[in-house]
């Protein structure tokens, strides 16, 4: 926490302005040894109150308090909040659920968005074809027919392709990045608005559970469907069918290479519908005029279904395992250009198998995968590295090991049953022992949501205009890592904007381990600067599509005791007191001292003060 204590500094350099301020951050958070005030004296093994208990759910399994939320949470009783958190379906979501719902590109049957994607590619091979031959007549020579050649150029190269598209193209394009601008959209304000917390916290678990990058050809435009119809659907249920959901998806099957996964095969064209299709770097079967490339075996799914999904790493499974577990899913496959799952025995291994000790038989086909996933949900190893994921994400970056038996035990208790295993985790009293109580730092797009929470902000309810439609496009080349000399030129950075300048692109995030559990990760000098800056620029009015409602922080309070305003916007963002070092900065900066006297207070830069805090950096 040494880097937090530090950020005391940052805030202080505030009233420098904006350009100094993030030096002076940077400087006293890349030197540790510079003094700082002691942390506030706490009571550490003292239980939790009802009020740091309400806090602490409230930072756990949502996006923290909005105003007003701790108490009211400390009143209904913090086991009553759970278990209507744990019944989601039964809480009214109204707010959440109109803010989403003129998203149109999120009710797009998933087949659209997919060809849209094909549609671009096509149109970028042509562009690459019309080039090479304009070069190749320009040097006098026949050109290269690009029967093949173009089929084999990697994305890298087809964005280099001339830019001019024609209108098929240009929407095509404009159509997939529409798409992801609109999940990251709805992503945030489920986040700050919805009353359904848990649900929405829990979705970003699954979803960085089984992490798909959606930087890797055709899963951008899955990704919609990956997140709605796949991790969302499935998160109350059994784990299993979470499981054998992921496994068939889109996203994960080109994600993790088992769409080109097949039995060793002859290199003539394999027979798909009565068309020959092949396999190009855009990931899919893609129709072309030339042979069929020659498949094989791929071991990426097979490997990470078990490292990952499933057993984890110290297992004692083998590669020799791993290798039969790929065989099993050979076969597993879209349909072109649909982006649907389909089994293609032509192409399945079916051999027999030997997988953890279990004999496969001669000609399983599509079973044989579904076995492998039966075997592998109800693991033990299953199990206890699915609690203590779920333990280092809901409680400690290091979870106490009988806290991690227990919940393993649910799980198996209930044959996978994920509701069970959570109530487990979240009514276990060690849940709330006092030594997790903002123990974890927040991830920057868990900061964003609840900075957004506490300042009560609401997002702007106008039409779809081109100009939104084109900060939407911004926003996904910007987490999908690319566009940033478009992003540099916005007059305003939005929210998704900050969260990429954080260094955590949701959706574009390369490992299959998905984003860190263990929060020290987020813990940078660079990071912590960035923070601060977003904190500026909301309460300033600076983020679009956002309004912080920060008068709702201090109702009733009186405007001229600078003191009182700053307690009172503690009060409704924090369950205990305010260090000491804290509130005196906050203090000075947020009202400074004209001639011995106080003046009326900045409320909007007290905030931005309070946000950037140590202390709310911690949940």
């Amino acid at each position: 926490m040494t880097a937090f204590r530090t950020l005391v500094f940052c805030v202080a350099a505030v009233s420098a302005g904006l350009g100094a301020n993030a030096r002076l951050c940077g400087a006293a958070l890349n030197n540790p040894s510079a003094p700082t005030a002691a942390p506030a004296a706490q009571t550490e093994q003292a239980p939790l109150t009802e009020r740091e208990k309400a806090a602490h759910a409230l930072n756990r399994l949502g996006y923290g308090p909005r105003p007003g939320e701790i108490e009211r949470v400390a009143a209904l009783g913090v086991e009553n909040w759970i278990r209507q958190q744990l019944a989601p379906s039964e809480i009214p979501d109204f707010a959440a659920e109109k803010a989403v719902a003129p998203l149109s590109h999120l009710q797009m049957d998933p087949a659209e968005i997919f060809a849209a994607y094909y549609t671009q590619i096509r149109e970028r091979r042509n562009r690459v074809a019309k080039a090479s031959a304009a070069a190749a007549m320009a040097e006098g020579k026949a050109p290269e027919t690009m029967s093949g050649k173009e089929s084999k150029l990697p994305e890298t190269t087809l964005a280099k392709a001339p830019a001019k598209e024609n209108k098929s193209g240009e929407e095509a394009r404009r159509v997939v990045a529409q798409a992801v601008g609109e999940l990251h959209q709805a992503k945030l304000v489920r986040a700050v608005l919805s009353e359904r917390q848990l649900e929405q916290v829990l979705v970003d678990f699954w979803f960085n559970h089984f992490n798909v990058d959606g930087r890797k050809n055709a899963v951008r435009a899955a990704l919609v469907t990956y997140e709605q119809d796949v991790i969302r659907p499935h998160i109350w249920g059994n784990f299993r069918d979470l499981l054998g959901a992921t496994a068939q998806s889109a996203a994960m099957l080109v994600y993790l290479d088992n769409v080109r996964s097949s039995a060793a095969a002859p290199a003539s064209a394999a027979k798909f519908s009565g068309k020959k299709y092949a396999r190009g770097t855009d990931d899919n079967m893609t129709k072309v005029a030339r042979p069929a490339t020659k498949r094989g075996l791929n071991e990426n799914y097979g490997r990470e279904l078990m490292e990952l999904h499933t057993l984890g790493v110290d297992a004692g499974y083998t590669q020799k395992d791993v290798q039969e577990v790929a065989r099993a899913f050979t076969g597993w496959t879209l349909v072109p250009r649909t982006g649907q799952f389909i089994f293609r025995r032509d192409w399945h291994d079916e051999g027999e198998k030997t997988i953890l000790g279990q004999h496969f038989a001669i000609g399983g086909g599509q079973e044989d995968g579904e076995r492998v996933l039966d075997l592998l949900s109800l693991h033990p190893a299953t199990a206890h590295h699915l609690a203590y994921e779920l333990c280092q994400r809901f409680v400690s970056d290091d979870p106490p090991a009988p806290l991690v038996d227990r919940v393993a035990k649910a799980f198996l208790d209930s044959r996978g049953n994920l509701r069970a295993t959570y109530e487990a985790l979240f009514l276990d009293p060690e849940f709330f022992a006092p030594q997790f109580y903002a123990a974890k730092t927040k991830s920057p797009f868990e900061f964003i949501a609840s900075a957004l929470r506490a300042s009560a902000s609401t997002f702007v309810d106008a039409p779809a205009t081109r100009n939104r439609e084109r900060l939407r496009v911004i926003e996904a080349a910007a987490l999908l890592g690319r566009g940033g000399e478009r992003t540099n030129a916005l007059p305003r950075k939005t929210a998704t904007l900050h969260l990429v300048d954080m260094g955590q692109p949701n959706y574009g995030w390369g490992p299959p381990t998905g984003f860190p559990e263990d929060s020290s990760h987020w813990v940078a000098a660079g990071a912590l600067v960035s923070r601060l800056n977003f904190a500026l620029a909301l309460t300033a009015g600076q983020v679009p599509e956002t309004r912080p409602q920060v008068r709702r922080l201090v109702e009733g309070v009186n405007p001229d005791q600078p003191a009182a305003l700053v307690d009172a916007i503690a009060r409704n963002m924090f369950a205990r007191d305010l260090s000491a070092s804290t509130r005196r900065v906050v203090l000075a900066q947020g009202a400074p001292s004209r001639e011995g006297e106080m003046s009326v207070p900045d409320v909007p830069r007290v905030l931005a003060l309070m946000l950037g805090s140590p202390e709310f950096q911690r949940r």
